[in-house]
């Protein structure tokens, strides 16, 4: 069986290759077997991330790939799409108590993602502690049927839709960068996350105070340390909020990467107003930026960027989404995804704790990740380089707020390369 590729994979390349770690790690140790019976059973579940791809003239497509899932011991990252992975977009690795699992952001996201860990990790405990008995209404189980707004490879409309969009939609030009981080991948083996917990509700109290949501107040919070850290800068710094819109395409179940980046830009008008006038200027362009109807004009590219590829050459193809990505994607000083709540459905008791990890190059340099894990909001923030000075002037920032939170030690974190058919 084929299945059509999403139309952002043709951004591929040595210089981009859009790939997702998750790690989790469990309370007790990784049992090997358990984890490959519990990989297969779910993988059955989820055919549409049991592919390979393939070239096919001057298009790709993905085929059905019947091998087992790649299942190595280590935590290092194997490439995916290629041999190490036996062709599949998908790999897990596991130590000691530790599961992390490999996943191209071009065939799906955190959205479509959750549901396979969800039941994978189900699988692997009731494997094991089959005497538990675990709330299974928020998961797939293995033999669950597959509805077919889940599956489908194309949940587009095949014209443009109409739309009324709120605010205006323009991308700053010029904004600033961090220079100090390098460009790709260049560096890749200083990579770093900086992690920091805060009570949950110690940050909803804050949050709810200010006009703001977590995502906004983190933002805010980010910019500040920026700012403090770059004072000389007249350009604009730009976050690049994430924000997917499968409800504005109508297709809640849909397994493929639907992320849109929605830019607040704080100006240098911006740099010494109270953090309850950031909360609300971010949280205004959320809501607007976010709007069903502005998020209809990314489906409606998404269509035009469609009908262009059927005109071009493979080599062409590649050029011309790498520069929508970055273009209409990329221009940020730094990036921000809330996940929100992890949903585990009552398997968190085995759950010591939960990572997502993103590939850089597509960030402006530093990419925070926002989710909480039972009663505690987690924040991870990335960057290419092992320099503590943004999380210093970030946790000094939440003390200036009155905002206690426990800072981990840093750690590198690895994300796997992506192999392209020749």
């Amino acid at each position: 069986m084929e299945y059509r590729v999403n139309n952002l994979l043709y951004a591929a390349g040595s210089d981009l290759h859009n790939t997702i770690r998750t790690h989790i790690e469990l309370t007790e140790p990784v049992d090997a077997e358990a984890l490959r019976e519990a990989a297969g059973l779910a993988i059955k579940r989820y055919p549409y991330f049991s592919v390979r791809l393939v070239r096919r003239g001057e298009s790709y497509v993905l085929e059905h790939d019947p091998s087992p899932l790649v299942i190595s011991h280590g935590s290092r990252a194997i490439p995916l799409g290629g041999e190490e992975s036996g062709g599949h977009l998908f790999a897990i690795a596991y130590e000691g108590s530790r599961i992390y699992i490999d996943t191209s952001h071009f065939l799906t996201d955190g959205n479509g993602k959750f549901p396979f860990i969800k039941t994978l990790l189900y699988s692997y405990l009731h494997i094991l502690h089959p005497e538990d008995e675990f709330d299974t209404s928020g998961i797939n189980l293995p033999d669950s049927e597959i509805a077919e707004a889940e599956a489908e490879d194309y949940p587009f409309p095949d014209e443009p839709v109409d739309t009324a969009p709120l605010g205006i939609n323009d991308r700053e030009e010029k904004i600033f960068t961090l220079d100090d981080q390098p460009a790709g991948y260049e560096s890749r083996d200083k990579w770093t996350c900086f992690c920091f917990k805060i009570k949950q509700k110690d940050m909803m109290r804050f949050a709810s105070s200010v006009d703001g949501s977590p995502a906004s107040f983190i933002a805010s919070i980010m910019y500040r340390a920026i700012s403090e850290l770059h004072p000389d800068t007249e350009l604009p710094i730009v976050c690049g909020m994430q924000h997917q819109y499968r409800k504005a395409l109508g297709k809640p179940l849909s397994h493929m990467c639907h992320v849109n980046i929605v830019p607040i830009t704080y100006t240098n008008r911006m740099r010494n107003r109270d953090i309850e006038l950031l909360n609300t200027m971010a949280r205004g362009t959320i809501i607007v930026r976010a709007d069903d109807d502005n998020d209809k004009l990314s489906i409606n590219a998404h269509i035009a960027n469609e009908k262009k590829l059927g005109t071009l050459s493979l080599k062409e193809k590649h050029k011309h989404m790498k520069a929508f990505l970055t273009d209409s994607i990329g221009q940020n000083t730094f990036e921000v995804s809330y996940t929100g709540r992890v949903p585990f459905c009552g398997l968190d008791k085995y759950i010591e704790s939960f990572y997502p990890f993103l590939d850089m190059s597509l960030s402006g340099g530093i990419s925070v990740e926002i989710f909480s894990l039972r009663d505690i909001f987690c924040i991870n923030i990335m960057q290419r380089n092992d320099d503590p000075r943004y999380a210093e002037h970030f946790a000094n920032q939440l003390r200036l707020n009155d905002i206690g939170c426990e800072c981990e030690k840093p750690w590198h974190f690895e994300i796997s390369d992506f192999v392209l058919p020749q």
